[in-house]
């Protein structure tokens, strides 16, 4: 039989390399964690935008996605180089498309602040808690810029010490499935009746954080 031209390769990912994934037998869910574990437990926190995304074939089974990044203002960790690029498992070669669930990928020209794992390590999705490390900023009508969700939720408020966590044998875990969104993090959903954080404001709470944690 021929294949398709637009055939679909689906893969669902069963990952033992992270502690924020299991196992449901549909396969690789992401758990739910806290502002306060990505911040602490991330090697490298960044301002950016988008330069590139490029996907490509990487072996005979496997396409991954590469993104490329203006480093705009480090928040935590360090980079010698003014540009990163981060590696997602999937995208679309030709007709080939490798489609992971729940991974989302930066768009081109996006603007946002991103929460990387780590910096030696390859992964199936770089970011913190995936999409839970994934904020984008978007300027308002009048120019200030706001913080959003991966998901284009306004994030219009922000705990660093959430309540409602477990500490197991000194890390913090949160034993619920993610929607998307960290402890911590509050979101509107209905966009036209709230504005996201100040990027600026947004920045400085993760330095604070930074600060006390420490001392």
């Amino acid at each position: 039989m021929k294949p398709n031209k637009q055939h679909l390769l689906t893969i669902l990912i069963l990952l033992l390399t992270s502690s924020l994934l299991f196992s449901t037998g549909h396969g690789a869910s992401v758990l739910k964690t806290t502002m306060d574990e990505m911040l602490t437990e991330s090697e490298f926190v960044f301002e950016g935008r988008v330069l590139s995304v490029e996907s490509r074939q990487t072996d005979s089974k496997r396409i991954h996605t590469f993104v490329t990044f203006e480093i705009q203002e480090i928040i935590k960790g360090e980079y010698p180089e003014p540009t990163i690029t981060l590696r997602f498992l999937g995208g679309t070669v030709g007709n080939l498309t490798m489609a992971v669930s729940d991974i989302q990928f930066p768009r081109d020209a996006e603007r946002g602040v991103y929460f990387v794992e780590s910096l030696e390590r390859n992964q199936v999705h770089p970011l913190y808690g995936w999409s839970q490390g994934h904020f984008t900023v978007t300027a308002d009508d009048t120019g200030t810029d706001r913080m959003m969700t991966a998901k284009n939720q306004p994030v219009t408020g922000l705990s660093l010490d959430a309540e409602s966590v477990q500490q197991t044998n000194g890390r913090t875990t949160v034993k619920a499935l993610s929607t998307g969104t960290a402890t911590g993090v509050t979101v509107e959903q209905n966009r036209k009746n709230a504005k996201g954080l100040p990027l600026n404001e947004f920045k400085q709470a993760l330095r604070k954080r930074l600060n006390e944690i420490n001392q």
